[in-house]
C-alpha cells in the first residue's frame, strides 16, 4: 500500500450510528497472500499524538493524518497493512482509530464503545495511548476498558467462563507518552513500567463506590488482557513548533531519550512473534475480512452481542467459502490453460484433465480448510459444484467438437461442392469420379477430426446421411446421361446408316444414270451408224443403179446394132429384175427399218422400267426416311404423353395411307403406258406392213 486507506465508515441509518467497511477494504485485502496477519490497533483520547505512533509502527514518519487542533483529525478507523519489518511470512496491519472523547460527538461514548470493541476484537496488538504521568487519576482513563465485559462475549451463548476471557482477547500495550517522571521505588528497587502498571491495578480494601468501581474496572482489565505491559515515552521535544509537525520533523531534531523510546517500543511489538488467532487458528487477510464484517454486523445490531468463537464460526464459514470460490477460480483457471486451449479434445482426454484439476481443486480445499470441514460437507458442495463444471465443460467440449468438426466437414468438402457446382459430375462418369473424390473426403475428414472430440462420428453420420442424398442424385443423373448417350448414338447410328444408304442409293442412281445416258448416247451412236449405213447403202443402190444404167446403155448401144430384136426381150427382162431388185431392196430397208424400230422400243421399254424401278426405290427411301421420322416423333411422343403419341399415330397412320394411295396411282400409271407402248408397236407395225 502507498499509504493508509480508511477501514470504516459511519453513518446513521434509522437515527442509529452504524459502522461500515469501506468498499476498497475487499479489494485491497483479496489482493494480499494467505500469510498470517499480525494485527496492530492504537486506541486513545484525541489529541494525545496517536496517529504519530501509529505511523511509528508502520515504521513510516507520515501516513495517518496528524492534528494540532482540538478536534479529533482521524475520523473512523484507518489503516496500513504491507510486509512485516522482521517477520517475512507474515503481514503487519496497523490501525489507527478515531480518538476518544471527541467532545463535538453528542453520543461519545456509545461511539467510543463501538470502536473500542472493534479494535479489541481484530487486534492481536491493542495499543492504548495515553499523555502525561501514571498516577492515580491515569487508572481512570482505563475506564472504558471495564466496559467491555458487558459488550463482548466469548460464547454465542453468553456463558462465558471467567478465566477464559484472556484466551482471546489482545496483549494490552499502554503507551504514555510525554512522560516525564520515573518509576516509584520498592524495597530498595526502582519498579519496573510493567510492575507499576501492577500496581496501579491491584485490589483496594474498601467498600465505598469509587472503590468498588476501580475494582471492577481492574478485575475486567485484568480479565481481558492477562498480557498487559507499560511503557513510558517522554516528549520528542519542549518545542511547540516541532510537537505541531512532528510528521515533518527530522529525527535529528527529537531528543534522543524519546527516539530511543519510541524505537524501543516498536521493536518490542515487531518482535513479539504474535499473529492474530480466533480459538487458536491462525488468521488470514481474508479470514480477517470476515472477523470484521461479523464484528461489526453484530455491533450494529442492537439485539445481538458480538461473541469470539461466533466470529470464529463466521471467519470458518467465510474461509470455507473463499477456500471453495479460490479453488473454483483454481479450477477454471487450470480448466482455461490446460483445457480449453485444446478444445476440442477426446472425451476420454477431456474427462482425464478434468478429473485431475477436480482432484487437484478437492484436495487443495481439504489442506485449506480440512480442520475445520469435519463433516467434509464443503468438499461436498465443491465436489457438486465441480461436477456442474465438468458436465458443463464436456458440454462445451461437445459444442466445440461438433462446430470444429462441421467446419473441417465443410472445409474437405469445399472442393466437391465447387465441383456441384460447376457441374463436373454431370457427365458420363461423373459418378465415378465423385465417389473417389468422397473418399478422399472421407478420408481427409478423418485424418483431421481424429481426436476431435465426441462429435466426429456425430457429424461424420450426420453428413452421410445428407451426401447419400447427393450421391443417388448423381448416380441417377449419371445412368439417365449414360442412357441418353447410348440413345443419341444410337440415333446418330442409323443416321449414318441412313447417310450411307442415301448416299449408295444415290451413287446407285447415278450410276443408272449414267448408264442410261450410255445407252441413250450408244442408242443415238448406233441410230447414227444405222442412219449412216442406210445412206450409204441409198448411195451405194443409187450409184449401182446408175452403174447398171450406164452398163445397160452401154450394152444397149452395142447390142443396138446386132440385136435389134433381142432390145425390146432384153429390156422387158431387165425391167423384170430393176423391179425385183427395188423390192428386194425395199423389202431389206423395211426390214433394216423394223429392227431399227424394235431396237429402239426396246430402249425406251428398258429406260421406262429402269426410271420406274428408280421411282420406286426413291419411294421406297422417302418411305423409309417418313418410317425413321415417325419413329422419331414417336420417341417424342412417348416422353410429351399418352395424348401426344396418339395424335403422333393418327398422322402416322394418314401419311401411311397417303403413300398407298401415291404407290397405286404411279402402279396405275406405269400400266397405262405400257398399253399405251404397246398400242404403239402395234400400230407401228401395222404401219410398217401396211406400208
Amino acid at each position: 500500500m502507498d499509504g493508509p486507506k480508511q477501514l470504516t465508515t459511519t453513518r446513521v441509518v434509522d437515527s442509529r450510528r452504524q459502522i461500515y467497511i469501506s468498499p476498497a477494504v475487499e479489494e485491497i485485502i483479496s489482493s494480499l497472500q494467505p500469510r498470517p496477519v499480525d494485527v496492530v490497533s492504537v486506541v486513545g483520547p484525541m489529541r494525545k499524538g496517536k496517529s504519530h505512533l501509529a505511523n511509528r509502527l508502520c515504521k513510516r514518519k507520515s501516513g495517518f493524518p496528524l492534528g494540532d487542533e482540538m478536534e479529533s483529525k482521524t475520523k473512523d478507523f484507518w489503516f496500513w497493512i504491507g510486509a512485516h519489518p522482521f517477520q517475512s511470512d507474515r503481514y503487519l496491519m496497523v490501525v489507527d482509530t478515531e480518538g476518544l472523547g471527541d467532545y463535538a460527538d453528542e453520543e461519545q461514548k456509545d461511539k467510543d464503545m463501538k470502536h473500542l470493541v472493534l479494535a479489541t476484537l481484530i487486534s492481536n496488538h491493542l495499543v492504548f495511548n495515553l499523555q502525561g504521568n501514571p498516577d492515580s487519576g491515569f487508572v481512570n482513563n482505563l475506564r472504558l476498558m471495564g466496559d467491555l465485559a458487558d459488550c463482548i462475549r466469548v460464547r454465542k451463548d453468553g456463558e462465558d467462563e471467567g478465566d477464559s476471557l484472556g484466551e482471546h482477547f489482545p496483549e494490552l500495550w499502554v503507551a504514555v507518552q510525554d512522560a516525564h517522571l520515573k518509576t516509584p521505588q520498592k524495597n530498595g528497587r526502582r519498579l519496573t513500567p510493567d510492575e507499576f502498571l501492577e500496581t496501579l491495578l491491584e485490589h483496594k480494601d474498601g467498600d465505598t463506590k469509587a472503590i468498588l468501581s476501580h475494582n471492577d474496572m481492574t478485575s475486567t482489565v485484568k480479565a481481558f488482557f492477562p498480557k498487559r505491559h507499560l511503557r513510558l515515552i517522554p516528549a520528542p521535544s519542549l518545542d511547540p513548533d516541532i510537537l505541531s509537525n512532528l510528521d515533518k520533523t527530522i529525527d535529528s531534531n527529537l531528543e534522543t531519550g524519546y527516539k530511543d523510546s519510541l524505537e524501543n517500543f516498536t521493536r518490542e511489538i515487531w518482535n513479539s512473534g504474535q499473529i492474530k488467532t480466533v480459538n487458536g487458528d491462525d488468521i488470514k487477510p481474508s479470514g480477517l475480512l470476515h472477523l470484521m464484517e461479523y464484528y461489526v454486523d453484530a455491533i450494529n445490531d442492537p439485539n445481538a452481542t458480538p461473541s469470539v468463537l461466533g466470529a470464529h464460526e463466521a471467519m470458518v464459514e467465510g474461509e470455507c467459502h473463499r477456500a471453495s470460490y479460490e479453488q473454483i477460480k483454481q479450477f477454471q483457471k487450470t480448466v482455461e490453460e490446460t483445457l480449453e486451449p485444446l478444445m476440442p479434445i477426446d472425451t476420454l482426454d477431456c474427462c482425464r484433465k478434468i478429473k485431475a484439476a477436480m482432484e487437484n481443486a478437492v484436495s487443495s480445499l481439504s489442506a485449506a480448510v480440512g480442520k475445520w470441514d469435519k463433516d467434509g460437507a464443503w468438499k461436498k458442495r465443491l465436489q457438486g459444484k465441480l461436477e456442474t463444471k465438468r458436465l458443463a465443460l464436456l458440454k462445451d467440449n461437445g459444442s466445440k467438437s461438433k462446430d470444429h468438426c462441421e467446419m473441417i466437414m465443410k472445409m474437405v468438402d469445399e472442393t466437391v461442392q465447387k465441383k456441384m457446382e460447376g457441374g463436373d459430375y454431370c457427365r458420363i462418369g461423373g459418378f465415378d469420379t465423385y465417389v473417389r473424390d468422397m473418399d478422399d473426403v472421407y478420408r481427409a475428414y478423418n485424418q483431421r477430426a481424429s481426436g476431435k472430440g465426441p462429435a466426429v462420428e456425430e457429424v461424420l453420420e450426420t453428413f452421410r446421411a445428407t451426401e447419400t442424398t447427393r450421391r443417388n442424385t448423381i448416380k441417377i443423373t449419371d445412368r439417365q446421361l449414360v442412357e441418353e448417350d447410348r440413345r443419341v448414338k444410337e440415333e446418330q447410328r442409323k443416321r449414318r446408316d441412313a447417310e450411307v444408304a442415301a448416299r449408295a442409293e444415290e451413287r446407285r442412281v447415278k450410276e443408272e444414270q449414267k448408264k442410261r445416258q450410255e445407252a441413250e448416247e450408244a442408242a443415238k451412236r448406233a441410230a447414227e451408224e444405222e442412219r449412216r449405213a442406210k445412206a450409204k447403202a441409198e448411195r451405194s443402190q443409187r450409184e449401182a443403179a446408175l452403174e447398171a444404167e450406164k452398163r445397160k446403155k452401154a450394152e444397149a448401144a452395142s447390142m443396138d446394132r446386132f440385136a435389134r430384136n433381142e432390145e425390146r426381150r432384153q429390156m422387158a427382162r431387165q425391167d423384170g429384175r430393176q423391179k425385183m431388185a427395188q423390192t428386194q431392196m425395199q423389202q431389206r430397208a423395211m426390214t433394216q427399218q423394223r429392227q431399227m424400230m424394235q431396237q429402239r422400243a426396246m430402249m425406251q421399254q428398258r429406260a421406262m422400267m429402269q426410271q420406274r424401278a428408280m421411282m420406286q426405290q426413291r419411294a421406297m427411301m422417302q418411305q423409309a426416311m417418313m418410317q425413321r421420322a415417325m419413329m422419331q416423333r414417336q420417341f417424342m411422343m412417348q416422353r410429351a404423353g399418352m395424348m401426344q403419341r396418339t395424335m403422333m399415330m393418327q398422322e402416322m397412320m394418314r401419311r401411311q395411307s397417303a403413300g398407298l394411295d401415291m404407290g397405286q396411282m404411279n402402279m396405275g400409271g406405269w400400266d397405262n403406258g405400257g398399253g399405251e407402248y404397246g398400242g404403239m408397236d402395234g400400230q407401228g407395225y401395222d404401219g410398217c406392213y401396211d406400208g
